[in-house]
C-alpha cells in the first residue's frame, strides 16, 4: 500500500475507497475462479491469466448492475450486451 495514501475525510469518501478495494479484490479472485471454470467447462478452452484478469472486472461489474434495486439477472445480461456489441454497434 502506498505510504502518501491519506484516511478518507468523511464516510462518502470512505466507502468509495471500500467499494474500490473489495471490487479488486473480488476480481482478482474471480479470475483465479475463472480459469478454474473453463477447465471443468467441457468444449471450453483454457483461460490464461491475463484473459481471466481481463474479463473479470467486468462480470464484477455486471453482478453488482444485477445487484441494484432496478437490476436483476437480465439486467446483468443486457449490461454485458451492450458492451459486448461495443460502441456504434
Amino acid at each position: 500500500m502506498p505510504d502518501d495514501l491519506r484516511a478518507p475525510e468523511n464516510t462518502r469518501e470512505f466507502m468509495a475507497m471500500w467499494n474500490s478495494v473489495t471490487a479488486e479484490h473480488l476480481a482478482y479472485k474471480l479470475a483465479e475462479i475463472l480459469q478454474q471454470l473453463a477447465r471443468r467447462t467441457p468444449g471450453v478452452g483454457a483461460l490464461d491469466e491475463a484473459q481471466a484478469a481481463a474479463l473479470s472486472p467486468l462480470l464484477i461489474r455486471a453482478l453488482q448492475v444485477a445487484a441494484t434495486s432496478d437490476g436483476g439477472p437480465h439486467a446483468a445480461v443486457q449490461f454485458l450486451g451492450e458492451y459486448a456489441a461495443g460502441p456504434g454497434d
